[in-house]
Order: C-alpha cells, then sequence, then structure tokens
C-alpha cells in the first residue's frame, strides 16, 4: 500500500525572528496609507456655532444692566442730571453711533416743554438727517439749561445749613454745589463753616491743629459728627436699660407681705367706703349732736317704755 503523498510547500518555513520583521514592515505600509487618506471635518458644536453668529465686540464686552433714564419733562434743574443718565445708559448698552444716542434722548423726553420740543425735532430728522450728539447737547443745554449755573450753585450754597442733616449729608450737598460755584478753596471753607452747625464748627476749633484746605474740614466734620451721634446713642441706651434693671416700687402679690399703714398713705389708697342710702332727718337743727335714746322710765339707753 502506498503511502499518502503530502503536496509540496511552495514556500520554506519561516523563523520566528523573520516573521517579526515582516509584521513591522507591514504596519510602517498601513501607517503611511492612512496618513494619505483626508479626515472629516468633525460636525460643529453648538457653542461654535453661537460664536459664529455672534459679533466677537458683544462677546468680548458684554452688556451691562444699566437702569434706563428718568422721563424729562424739560425743568431746567434736571437738565444736567438727564444728561448724566444718559452718558451712563449708552455707556453701559455699548451705544456709540449718534443717531442713536439721539433717537434715544428723544424717546425718553415727554410732557411739560420737553415733549413738543422732541416732536419738533423728530420732524425735523425725517426731513433732513440727525445732526451729531455734540451737536444735540449744544441745542439741549440751549433750550433746558441753566442760563448762569455759577450764580445758581452760589445762590444754593448760601442756603444751604446742615440742621437736622447728618454731616455726611450736608458735605455731600455741598460737593454737589462747590464745582459749580467757582470759589477757591479759601471761600469754599468759609461758606462750609457758616452752613455747617455752629456747635461741631466750635468743635473744630478746639483741635490741636486746625484743618488747613476744604478736604481736612469735611474730614473732620463727618468724624467729629459720628462720635457725637454714637455716644448720644450709647447714652440712650444706658439710660434705658438702666430703668429696666431697677427694682420695681410695687412688690409682687406672691411675695409681699401686710406692712403697716404709711404716714404718708392717702385716703384714695384704702378701699372706698359705701355710705347708706338713707339719711336720718335732723329733728332739731340746734343739737350740735346726735342724743342716744333712754328710756324715761328705767333711765337705760337702748329702748324705750311706752
Amino acid at each position: 500500500m502506498d503511502s499518502p503523498s503530502h503536496p509540496p510547500s511552495s514556500l520554506p518555513p519561516l523563523s520566528l525572528e523573520d516573521m517579526q520583521q515582516q509584521m513591522l514592515q507591514l504596519q510602517h505600509q498601513l501607517s503611511q496609507l492612512m496618513s494619505l487618506i483626508p479626515t472629516p471635518p468633525s460636525p460643529p458644536s453648538p457653542l461654535s456655532k453661537a460664536a459664529s453668529t455672534t459679533p466677537s465686540s458683544i462677546l468680548s464686552t458684554p452688556l451691562l444692566k444699566v437702569a434706563a433714564p428718568d422721563t424729562f419733562d424739560g425743568t431746567s434743574s434736571k437738565a444736567e442730571a438727564f444728561i448724566s443718565q444718559l452718558l451712563l445708559y449708552f455707556h453701559g448698552r455699548k451705544v456709540k453711533d449718534d443717531t442713536d444716542k439721539v433717537i434715544l434722548a428723544l424717546s425718553y423726553m415727554k410732557g411739560g416743554t420737553a415733549g413738543p420740543w422732541a416732536q419738533l425735532k423728530v420732524k425735523e430728522y425725517t426731513q433732513n438727517s440727525v445732526s451729531s450728539w455734540n451737536l444735540f447737547l449744544e441745542e439741549f443745554r440751549q433750550v433746558f439749561g441753566d442760563s448762569n449755573p455759577s450764580g445758581t450753585a452760589r445762590y444754593k450754597m448760601n442756603q444751604l445749613r446742615q440742621g437736622n442733616l447728618t454731616a455726611d449729608e450736608f458735605v455731600a450737598r455741598f460737593r454737589e454745589l462747590k464745582q459749580d460755584t467757582l470759589y477757591n478753596d479759601a471761600a469754599l471753607v468759609e461758606k462750609f463753616q457758616q452752613g455747617l452747625n455752629s456747635s461741631l464748627v466750635d468743635r473744630i476749633y478746639t483741635l490741636p491743629q486746625m484743618p488747613s484746605n476744604l478736604e481736612e474740614w469735611f474730614a473732620w466734620a463727618i468724624k467729629l459728627d459720628r462720635q457725637w451721634r454714637e455716644r448720644e446713642a450709647n447714652k440712650r441706651l444706658f439710660t434705658s436699660s438702666s430703668r429696666s434693671l431697677a427694682p420695681s416700687s410695687r412688690p409682687s402679690p406672691s411675695t409681699s407681705k401686710p406692712s403697716a399703714p404709711s404716714l404718708f398713705s392717702t385716703a384714695s389708697s384704702s378701699a372706698p367706703v359705701r355710705q347708706p342710702d338713707v339719711v336720718p332727718i335732723e329733728v332739731d337743727s340746734g343739737w350740735k349732736t346726735v342724743r342716744p335714746m333712754v328710756c324715761w322710765k328705767c333711765r337705760k339707753p337702748g329702748h324705750k317704755a311706752h
């Protein structure tokens, strides 16, 4: 019987080292092929979409929550405050265009003399282009502003008095006026002394070293006024606490004992005595006293024989 024949092998047997070298060569070729294949773009995330549609200026400078300006009715004393509120609103909301500034200012002008003036400006701007913001401010101040701001500030400063105000409140009001008065520092110090309470001025004059300028006067007035108010509050607190801790003049019913009547006790403190409803008729008005009833037979009081 013939033995089974085996097919002849076409490749010689490989050693372990040859197999490892071939695997390294295949991995190197695979990495080269992968580098030639282009990578597909990744889908954009929602944040990247929002960033692409949002201007970079808004992302870098977020809008602030600024209060809207108050409605202006044309009162001259409120004109500068209205302008300050507008400028603060423009800065917080990042409004930089002059046309937008003018339109926003006109939208807050209602009632009084400001409403009709704003309507005329709207009609004017519909026919012509909107003027610049600086030109609008100049026209606004000519119509609604104070023609003599320094004189008005000096008059208000002459009328300003501390009175019941704290030193902090008085200094705050004085600061609002001092810039427009155009006074120098020495004149402002004199006006500050005139408006400050005389008792507080006397305390400042007792200092070892007097204040040399207006800011030092502000600082010392505020400091001494706070100290005085704190001392007065502590005195009231001590008085109220001492009254609450003082022993009561009336003893409690549980611990009180009957005591002898005082020499200074009045009749009103004792219980009222009820008077009889029947008053005896005085028979003989000439008698000074009422005589007791005496029996005429046995001559003993208390009864009478018939």
